[in-house]
């Protein structure tokens, strides 16, 4: 879930009680003392962010039988796995301001609806350009979709009761990412009905279908904010940092393939300048007193710009060792699809854990150190699964495996719980916002960015037959060792200390 939005709001808790025809303080109660209607609007708001969490876990399982399925080449296989992130990335913004525009909840509506469509388009593809441009919807409207939720329950629940919703939505997530790639190999190992990797798309329908009709039920109407407080969406903007990102992480993905002509590189080397327009437009729409993609004041904060770039660089880290793990179990291990999956179960284990374990551990020595404690702990587990796959190559078995999955979910559960506060922590609250937007947009990005880029060296390493796939998994791991190590460095420059940490 993301907190790109402010409450603008003026529904109170407790009026959805009352537009269903009960008083708020009936004392029907569940969960926690949550009214039965908040409960009905937290599921079909989970609902959909599960949806976004298991078409990232599930698509890497699955990635490499459609891309037999469909003769689909490698660079096709990236767009497929990288595409719904880079859109989602950079529609998530404007998918905030739609909901502030035109209603949250209008917008949460139309986002499942858009995402249900793409699932079934994504289904029905015969090639992987169909694939992939179905892939692009779903991204567009998961952006449009996602952001609503935080503010919808803000106008729900009382400030109190918040950590009540977010401890029912944590575990929640959990499982998700624990028995996403589970389910995804059991669903194409199945071949229920013949659909093999198209059932992981179709997942997507049921829960899609309940979560319109509960939240066409329940969520709160906010379409009737005064016109004159809406914000103005940034076209412009938009659309310079969609080119800046294209133009970056277009050649990542099809340079191997098209021989990297001279033009790639100057298409990477433009992104510069555009990025630089996109800022320059930034500071003077905001000086003009309209609303700007992103406050540039957050860029005059060290701890913040530093922060974008240890976000980065494990956003890219993560998702890049995540897509060659997969590819290295089904391709150059041959593991069909559920034995891949239950091999990464460490993984979500160690991260389960560990992010239990950072609140206990963030008291004591810091947001900023648990952090960086988590960033050392993942490398290491990186670089013992470089060594042993180094070593037994095509003889390396699940059991191999567990020790540096599991060191390595354990590292990420650790900076998962402090890094969005620990980079938040020197801004001002007028600040946050937009920032807390920017930032999940980044680490969409990332994980873009991270599959084009360590997708490019693994495919270059293993070579056109895919006969060195052990030789370019151990390339990769040890480059986002590497990566994870600087991160850990770039950290310092961080605020030590975080808002919530100091009980704000």
């Amino acid at each position: 879930m993301t907190a790109t939005l402010d409450d603008t709001s003026d529904n109170p808790a407790g009026t959805l009680d009352q537009r269903d025809g009960a008083p708020p303080d009936s004392g029907d109660k569940v969960t926690s003392g949550l009214g039965k209607a908040v409960v009905f609007a937290l599921f079909a708001i989970i609902g959909a962010d599960i949806m976004d969490l298991l078409d990232a876990t599930i698509m890497n399982i699955a990635g490499p039988v459609l891309q037999k399925d469909l003769g689909a080449s490698s660079s096709a296989l990236q767009w497929i796995v990288a595409g719904y992130t880079l859109t989602f990335a950079v529609m998530l913004t404007t998918g905030g301001r739609l909901g502030d525009v035109f209603g949250r909840k209008r917008m949460f509506l139309v986002g499942i609806a858009g995402f249900l469509t793409g699932s079934v388009l994504c289904s029905l593809a015969q090639t992987s350009g169909e694939l992939i441009g179905a892939r692009v919807l779903q991204g567009a409207f998961a952006a449009v979709m996602i952001p609503q939720g935080l503010g919808m329950l803000r106008a729900m629940v009382p400030a109190e009761k918040m950590n009540t919703v977010f401890g029912i939505f944590g575990p929640m997530m959990g499982l998700a990412a624990t028995f996403g790639p589970i389910l995804g190999g059991w669903l194409v190992g199945a071949d229920l009905f013949g659909l093999s990797w198209r059932a992981i798309f179709l997942v997507n329908v049921p829960i899609a279908i309940v979560a319109l009709f509960a939240g066409a039920k329940v969520l709160p109407h906010d379409d009737h904010v005064d016109a004159t407080t809406k914000p103005k969406l940034d076209i412009v903007g938009m659309l310079l940092a969609t080119a800046g990102i294209m133009m970056l992480v277009y050649p990542l993905v099809q340079g191997r393939e098209s021989g990297w002509p001279a033009w790639m590189f100057v298409l990477m080397a433009a992104s510069l300048p555009t990025f630089a327009a996109f800022a320059l437009h930034q500071r003077r729409r905001n000086a003009a007193g309209r609303d700007p993609f992103v406050v540039p004041t957050v860029f005059r904060k060290r701890s913040f710009n530093s922060g974008i770039g240890v976000l980065f660089a494990f956003g890219a880290a993560m998702s890049g060792v995540f897509f060659v793990y997969t590819l290295f179990l089904q391709v150059g291990l041959r593991y069909s699809a559920l034995h891949a999956g239950l091999t990464m179960l460490p993984w979500s284990i160690g991260t389960i854990v560990s992010m239990g374990a950072s609140q206990a551990l963030m008291p004591k020595i810091g947001p900023r150190r648990t952090l960086q404690t988590g960033m050392l702990v993942m490398s290491v587990g990186t670089v013992i699964a470089a060594i042993l796959v180094n070593a037994y190559g095509a003889t390396t078995t699940s059991i191999t495996l567990i020790a540096p999955l599991l060191v390595s979910g354990l590292g990420m559960g650790l900076i998962f719980g402090p890094i969005f506060g620990t980079v938040l922590g020197d801004l001002d609250d007028a600040e946050v916002g937009s920032a807390s937007g920017l930032l999940n947009a980044v680490q969409q990005l990332a994980g873009a960015f991270g599959v084009a880029a360590l997708g490019t060296v693994f495919f270059d390493k293993a070579g056109t037959m895919m006969t060195s796939v052990p030789a370019a998994a151990t390339l990769v791991f040890g480059i986002s060792a590497a990566v994870l190590v600087l991160a850990w460095a770039v950290a310092f420059s961080m605020s030590k200390h975080t808002k919530e940490a100091e009980g704000h």
